[in-house]
Parts: structure tokens; sequence; C-alpha cells
């Protein structure tokens, strides 16, 4: 047995330094303003901690065997150490992409642009044409209706070949940053399974209920069916009764008391886009909770992993609480008939994102991207295929993605296990708080694969929902 070649534990408080400047010089860089593209291209985010983020850091824990005990720490610090690696072989391009994203387009003339308090990009003038590929996708969004979110997707469309060449060059340096170190894939260290086998089987099985709710008349809005169509109707407007006028985390803590007496400290969203913003909420509420019910005593590479399997898996069962006819009775206070409506339509919004993270799965795991797979895809995905010029642009680089999709499809399961133990009120037992208080305690990460038929039996709850 050949021991590591490093302190663990000293390691271990290495990294989470290392993982805690990158977080923060990311949330600078994220406003794409000349100052902070200019800063992190000057800065070395590492510096003393260079050896968190190095190819022989990695090659040595992972030729090393250490004690049984140690075994799980070893291997949460190959993943931390893969993703660091990453990050320091690959921050100019990130910065290429930042920069291309809030690049103003050329052959428009120059203006005065102001800073939002969510560090977006904005202007002064709301009738001025749409400047950058950032504007014009939070435009899609913003629309009042699909009819008006379909110029603006054909507007990300014409900006997009800049932040596609970034991506691209991102994708194809982050491929071979782990073929260096041995590895398949990227996505290797995340899960066993292949993730595209498990995103093309969760679109087989939610593929006929998509392709009623894409011919629906009733949800064509104005004109013809396109991918901006889908985007709008996952926003759910339509169920718009008994919420808050924004989703504060002190309401979720009190729709989840029982769970969590103490409440959980998230970031109000910045802007409310539909009820879908409080499904988001609710799944960033299950997220936190389970990051911040690891024990202080555990090592940060237990407690936080870059492929948050089990934390995702804890927003997911709070998301998927929200969009049930009980939540809707008890915590909104709706009559039976609305509290059926309203759980419907956000039914349908989970089962959009769920078919758009199996889209970003396939194409964001894919090395080369053709026209051809990337009209299918998206296709597939909203109805409609994205503008051709996105290829490669979306979706955007997210290294949980491939952790999401696993955690969704044991979500299921394990939301089954609550239910058997503390009935379908679950959310609203504090039986339900302790026990899942208990499994917060435990790593972040799950090794195991998905369960056999999760994508089938995820299919059958949406047809329940919707069909």
């Amino acid at each position: 047995m050949s021991a590591p070649p490093f302190e663990l534990l000293t390691l271990d408080r290495d990294v989470k330094r290392a993982a805690a400047r990158i977080d923060e010089l990311r949330a600078q860089l994220r406003s794409g303003t000349p100052d902070a593209l200019a800063f992190a291209r000057a800065r070395d985010p590492f510096g003393e901690l260079r050896h968190t983020a190095g190819q022989s850091t990695y090659r040595a824990l992972a030729e090393s065997t250490p004690a049984a005990h140690e075994a799980p720490l070893r291997d949460a610090l190959l993943r931390w150490i893969h993703e660091l690696l990453q990050v320091r072989v690959g921050f100019d391009l990130e910065v290429d992409d930042v920069e291309a994203l809030h690049a103003p387009d050329p052959r428009l003339p120059t203006r005065a642009v102001v800073a939002t308090p969510s560090g977006d990009s904005d202007t002064r003038d709301p009738d001025a044409p749409l400047r950058t590929y950032a504007e014009a996708l939070r435009a899609v969004l913003a629309a009042a209706d699909a009819g008006r979110a379909r110029p603006a997707l054909d507007r990300a469309g014409e900006l997009a070949l800049p932040v596609a060449a970034a991506r691209k060059e991102r994708r194809a340096r982050r491929i071979e940053v782990a073929r260096r170190l041995g590895l398949a894939q990227p996505w290797s260290l995340a899960t066993a399974a292949d993730p595209r086998t498990l995103a093309r089987a969760l679109f087989d099985a939610t593929e006929p209920l998509a392709v009623e709710l894409f011919k629906d008349p009733k949800k064509r809005h104005e004109g013809p069916w396109r991918a901006s169509s889908a985007i709008q109707l996952a926003l759910a407007r339509e169920a718009h009764d008994g919420w808050p006028a924004r989703p504060a985390a002190r309401w979720l803590d009190d729709a989840f008391h029982a769970l969590a007496p103490r409440g959980v400290p998230i970031a109000s969203p910045a802007v409310t886009l539909g009820a879908s913003t409080f499904l988001r909420a609710a799944a960033a509420w299950g997220t936190t909770w389970k990051n911040l019910g690891a024990p202080r005593s555990m090592p940060f590479v237990l407690a936080r992993d870059p492929y948050p399997i089990v934390a995702h898996r804890f927003g997911f069962a709070l998301a998927s609480v929200v969009a049930e006819p009980m939540f809707q009775r008890r915590a909104l206070d709706l009559p039976a008939r609305v509290a059926a409506a309203q759980a419907r339509v956000l039914a349908r919004t989970l089962f959009l994102a769920v078919r758009t993270l199996a889209a970003r799965v396939i194409l964001g795991t894919t090395e080369h991207v053709d026209a051809g797979a990337f009209e299918e895809v998206t296709m597939r995905a909203f109805g409609a295929p994205l503008p051709a010029a996105m290829r490669d642009a979306w979706p955007d680089p997210r290294i949980d993605d491939v952790a999401k999709l696993v955690a969704l499809l044991g979500t299921p399961a394990f939301v089954a296990s609550l239910v058997e133990r503390f009935d379908e009120d679950w959310f609203r037992n504090p039986k339900t708080g302790t026990h899942l208080t208990s499994l917060a305690c435990g790593p972040a990460h799950d090794a195991d694969a998905p369960p056999e038929g999760a994508a089938e039996r995820i299919g059958r709850r949406f047809e329940e929902a919707l069909g």
C-alpha cells in the first residue's frame, strides 16, 4: 500500500481556499465590464495554491492506495483537483467567453451602458436594439409573450457566433485536459454511467407527451410554434394565484418551516419570471439546505463537491413538492379547483425543464456538435430548433449538468421513500426534517448509478400529471 503523497487534510484546506478564490473571481467576472475582464486576465487565481490545480498532484493522488478510511477523502480530492486544474488551464477561455457574451454588436452605434443591481449590463434606452448575446437571451425571458420573444431569440442567433467560438474552444480544451489525466471524458469522475445514454432515455420516455404538448393549438399563441414558444410556456405565467410578490427566502422558510425551523439563507431572485421562479427558488432552498447541513468537522471536499448529486436531489425534491396540488392548497391556501389547475401548469414547467436538461447534457458532453445533431436535439427539447448559429453557444458550460441529471433520475425514488415514511404531506412533518437533516450530514457526492428504469418512471409521473 502506497501512502498518498500529501497530508490529505492539509490538501483539503488548500482546496477549500482555492475554490473560494475561484468563486470570488467568477463573481467579479460575471458582470462582463471591461474593468472586470482586465482584472481577471491579470490575476493568477491560484498563486501559492497552484499545487491544488496541478497535474502532478492529481497523478500522485490517483496512483496512491490510501487506507480504506481515507479512500473517500482521496477520491473527493481527485474530483476537486481535476476541476481546479480545468479552471487553471482554461481560465483564459472562460474570460473570453464572458467577453463574447457581453460584447456589443460592432455594427450598432456606441451608447452608454449601466450596471443593474444583478450585475448584468442594461441600457438607458429600452427601445434601442439588443446589442449583446446576453441582452438577447434576457429579452427572450422578459418578453411579455411568445410573439415578442421570437425576435429576441432570432437576435440571439445573430449575435451568437463569437460566443459559440469561445465555448467550442472551451469544450475542446476541457476534453483534452481530461484525456491527459487519463480520464475517458471530463465527466468520468461525476458518474460511471454514460450521461448521453441517460439523457436520451429521458427524452425517449417523455417524447410522446412532448409531441402532444407542442402540437396543442391552445399553446401556439401567435403564429407558428417556435423554440421561443416553449421557453415562454415554461415560465408558467398562468399560475399566478397565491404567490408572494417575490419568492423571498422568508416565504420559503415559512413554507418549509417543519423541515428547517431555523430557515435557510438564500438570495432572493432579482426578477420574477412567472411561477417558474418559485420552482427554481425552492430548488435553490433545498440545495443550500443540504450544503449547509454538513458538519463543520467534515472535510471541505466531502461536504461540498463539484458534482453535488445529493444536494441537487434535495433541491429537485423540494421543487417537485411546490408543483403538487397539496402544496398549492396548504401553503398557498388555494381552493382545490384552482390548486389543481395551477399544479398542472407547474408540472408542465417541470416537464419542459427536464427535457431541457436532457438536451443540455447531450450537447454539452458531445465533443463535436454538427448542425444536424443540434437541430435534432433542440427540436426535441423545444418543439422547434434553436437558431442554427447558436450551435456551440447553447448550452452555456455548466460542470454540474451531469450531476443534475443523475440527481433528477434519482429524485422520484427519493420522494417516494419520503411519502412512504411520512405520508404525502411529508414537507409539513417535523419528523421528515429530522430525517433529511441526518441525510444532509453525509457527503455531497453519490457514486451510485441512477435506479434502473428511472427515466420511464419520470415519464409515467408526467403522464399522470399532464396526460
